[in-house]
């Protein structure tokens, strides 16, 4: 599609400001999160002072309804970052009275104290099968490689049921990790919403089958072996057809864990160990219940310590600590097991929800954070909760950063408690490194850029505009080449100005790096708001190279860097001319 800006003029008149920016980072990824200097430490100390003025407010009428009662909730939260090994200071922990007097486990939380982290295990499960699965296998079907489904799908189509059977045949391991196959939400044991035992209650009819395998008793729920589990899923109603639309579902997880594990011949427990808990030196994870040694530093509440998952343990069953989780996170953002551009392609959506600002990944729930400049930053994240532990991951790709979030309490408020808790991180962090970005990127390429050849006027100057509100990015202006305007000649090409410089690719060998140069969709706020077909035509991604000479994009500009990150000279590409930055 070719549709210079020139021939939609009305974009201009009516498009809010900065609508469409290419996806990912406004800056380089800040390398400063730590230091007394640096605007996320001043952001995290806000952080701690707001949690520690709901930790000693037990006035109902003065703390907001989602965290009072937060004293109740043991937590733990820990920053990492893949440019700063120091991030991981900016941490809180803190410990509730069940566990200050727990009789087993540890009475005071830091970040080696070992937490379940639930349904965090998603990512691990996924992560285990990118890197032990071929290609190939995420597109084959479950009655491949579990046994037993196959012939309850062959006698299940002769009769045609598609609403209260699943079609298996239908079902990859690919929708299963994406929460997109539409199997049933949970299975035996672990059914959370089943009521059998309460039908008079629920006005339902009496029972006249025999209770599923894996359903009888909690001690062989724990136990549950591959088969028994299987057949006791395999007639449930599915949720939506395979690739309708997403679906939490436990169930999904439990089954590409039994596939995996048909698949490579290995255990679970194996694939974590051999294939992350070991290459990232997380020590203190497992995949079952901490060895008696670890009980000491395990977090521990009234109702006891949650044993091992059994046959669930790919859904919610691994054991980890703030400091495991931070190698974790570091781990994926360094693409340190995966391939870079394994990682990329791991690190998108693949379905969306009826949500705007919610979309799901494999197995990320991705949510949309929006500034005020109308640019969007997307969070990677999974939530966790199980029985007294809720947990989060979050992922920052574009800072190369994030955070995690461990609890532990019998108080049924806590899930709402950790929530809150994120909302609380995530709204004052994200600004404070989006702001130590710019800030950053000002200090490393903001200034004059000139030829060193006499006679020639070629320059150009970059800067960042830090008004609330501001088109992101670099800016650039002026900039002539050989004595000519250049912005003059884009204009009608790229859109109106601030023309901003946007990070797209790095070589960090060579040591540099490359932006792409956009113009604004710039409009009055009071500007009627445009229809959604207008709106498709201006997004940047519709124009990115459009404009080129000799096969090479005017609006690639290249940086040569120190050792430090500090740029020492810019290169417009197609100008085929490198320009000496002058001394800050």
């Amino acid at each position: 599609m070719h549709i210079p800006l020139r021939c939609v003029p009305l974009l201009s008149l009516c498009l809010t400001r900065v609508l469409a920016d290419f996806l990912g980072p406004s800056y380089p990824a800040p390398s400063d999160l730590s230091s007394n200097e640096s605007l996320v430490t001043a952001s995290w100390r806000n952080i701690t002072s707001t949690l520690e003025k709901y930790l000693s407010d037990g006035n109902q009428n003065t703390t907001p309804a989602t965290v009072f009662g937060i004293q109740n909730v043991t937590f733990s939260i820990g920053m990492f970052s893949l440019h700063d090994s120091a991030a991981t200071r900016l941490q809180f922990h803190y410990t509730s009275p069940e566990i200050k007097k727990s009789l087993n486990g540890t009475q005071k939380v830091d970040e080696d104290s070992i937490y379940r982290i639930a349904s965090v295990t998603k990512v691990f499960t996924v992560l285990a099968g990118l890197l032990n699965l071929r290609s190939t296998d995420w597109d084959r079907a479950l009655t491949e490689v579990v046994p037993g489904l196959s012939k309850f799908s062959q006698a299940a189509s002769t009769k045609g049921d598609a609403i209260y059977t699943v079609q298996w045949d239908k079902v990859t391991l690919s929708a299963l990790a994406a929460q997109i196959a539409g199997v049933p939400r949970d299975g035996y044991p672990w059914d959370v919403g089943e009521v059998y035992l309460e039908a008079k209650a629920w006005g339902l009819p009496p029972l006249n089958t025999t209770l599923p395998p894996c359903f009888t008793s909690p001690e062989y729920a724990q136990n549950c072996p591959a088969t028994p589990y299987v057949e006791g899923v395999e007639p449930f109603p599915p949720t939506f057809p395979p690739w309708a639309g997403p679906a939490y579902a436990n169930n999904g997880f439990i089954l590409l864990g039994l596939a995996m594990s048909n698949i490579t011949g290995k255990s679970f427990d194996q694939l974590c160990r051999e294939s992350i808990f070991g290459p990232l030196g997380m020590t203190s994870s497992s995949s079952s219940t901490p060895p008696e040694a670890d009980w000491r530093r395990s977090v521990i509440t009234d109702e006891g310590f949650a044993v091992d998952a059994g046959i669930a343990v790919s859904s919610g069953g691994i054991f980890s600590t703030t400091r495991d989780l931070a190698r974790f996170g570091v781990g994926i953002l360094n693409s340190t097991l995966l391939p870079p551009d394994q990682t990329r392609k791991w690190m998108k959506p693949v379905s969306h929800t009826a949500r705007l600002q919610y979309s799901v990944g494999r197995p990320w729930e991705i949510l949309r954070y929006t500034h005020p400049s109308g640019t969007v930053t997307d969070i990677y994240t999974k939530l966790g909760d199980s029985g007294t532990s809720s947990s989060y991951l979050v992922l920052l790709p574009d800072y190369g950063a994030g955070f995690s979030i461990l609890s532990a309490s019998s108080d049924p408020g806590r899930l709402i408690h950790v929530v809150a808790i994120a909302d609380l991180v995530a709204n004052a962090i994200i600004p404070a490194l989006d702001a130590q970005a710019a800030a950053e990127a000002e200090r490393k390429f903001g200034g004059v850029y000139s030829s060193t050849s006499q006679g020639l006027n070629s320059t150009f100057t970059l800067s960042v505009d830090r008004s609330h509100g501001a088109a992101p990015g670099l800016t650039i202006s002026p900039w002539f080449s050989n004595g000519t305007d250049v912005l003059a000649q884009l204009a009608g090409e790229i859109g109106p100005p601030p023309y901003r410089l946007l990070p797209s690719n790095s070589d960090p060998k060579a040591r540099k790096v490359a932006f792409q140069l956009v113009g604004s969709v710039d409009a009055p706020i009071s500007a009627a708001p445009p229809g959604l077909f207008l709106q498709s035509v201006a997004g940047d991604w519709n124009y990115a190279g459009l404009v080129t000479y000799d096969g090479t994009p005017l609006s690639l500009f290249v940086f040569d860097t120190a050792p430090d990150g500090r740029a020492v000279a810019g290169s417009p590409a197609a100008f085929g001319i490198t320009l000496k930055r002058e001394a800050a």
